[in-house]
C-alpha cells in the first residue's frame, strides 16, 4: 500500500503534469497538451526536429503507460490506476517505460544537452505547467544539494527518490518542482 506522504506526490504528480485538462483521468489527449505546453516553452515548432522527437518521446510513454496502468482497458488512466501503477512498480526495478520516462524528462529538460540541468533550464520546463518561477527556483536548489546543476547519476537517483522515498526532505521530492505536497 503507498502511503499517504508518496500518494499525495503520486496524485500531484497525475494533476499538474498529466491530467493536463483537468478532467480527473489521463488520456492521449493530455500527452499531447503537454508537448504543445513544452514546444511553447522551448519555443519550438510543430515541424521542428526537436518538438517532432518531444512527440514521439511522449506518445510512446503514454503507450506504456496505458499499457500498464489502463486495468479497466477504457483507454483512460483514473487516480486510483495511477497509484496502482507506481505502488506495483516500487516493489521491482523501474520498467522499461518508467526508465524511458526518466530518461526523456532529462533530456527535456537539459536543453543545451551538456549532460546536467541547469536551474534556468528546470525553471523554463516547470513554469510551461504553470509552477511558479520562484518555487521552482528554490525547489532546483533542494534538488541540486548546492550545486550549479543536476548530473544524469543526480537525476537517476532523485527520481527514484520520489517515486519511493518517505523522507520528506529527501532531494528528490523537489524534482518536480514543487516545495511540498500539502
Amino acid at each position: 500500500m503507498v502511503s499517504d506522504f508518496r500518494k499525495k506526490k503520486l496524485i500531484f504528480l497525475f494533476k499538474i503534469f498529466f491530467d493536463s485538462d483537468g478532467s480527473g483521468s489521463i488520456t492521449k489527449k493530455d500527452f499531447e497538451m503537454s508537448i504543445e505546453r513544452l514546444a511553447k516553452a522551448k519555443g519550438w515548432e510543430a515541424g521542428d526536429e526537436k518538438y517532432k522527437l518531444a512527440e514521439k518521446t511522449m506518445l510512446e510513454i503514454w503507450e506504456g503507460m496505458l499499457y500498464k496502468a489502463d486495468e479497466n482497458k477504457d483507454g483512460e488512466i483514473s487516480v486510483d490506476e495511477w497509484i496502482s501503477l507506481w505502488e506495483e512498480s516500487s516493489k521491482d526495478s523501474p520498467v522499461d517505460w518508467q526508465a524511458y520516462y526518466c530518461k526523456s524528462i532529462f533530456r527535456l529538460q537539459d536543453s543545451s544537452n551538456d549532460g546536467a540541468i541547469d536551474k534556468e533550464e528546470f525553471v523554463s520546463v516547470h513554469e510551461s505547467f504553470g509552477l511558479p518561477q520562484e518555487q521552482t527556483s528554490e525547489a532546483f536548489d533542494k534538488l541540486a544539494c548546492g550545486k550549479d546543476s543536476v548530473s544524469w547519476e543526480d537525476f537517476q537517483q532523485r527520481w527514484e527518490e520520489f517515486f519511493t522515498s518517505e523522507d520528506a526532505d529527501a532531494p528528490g521530492n523537489y524534482i518536480f518542482g514543487r516545495l511540498n505536497f500539502d
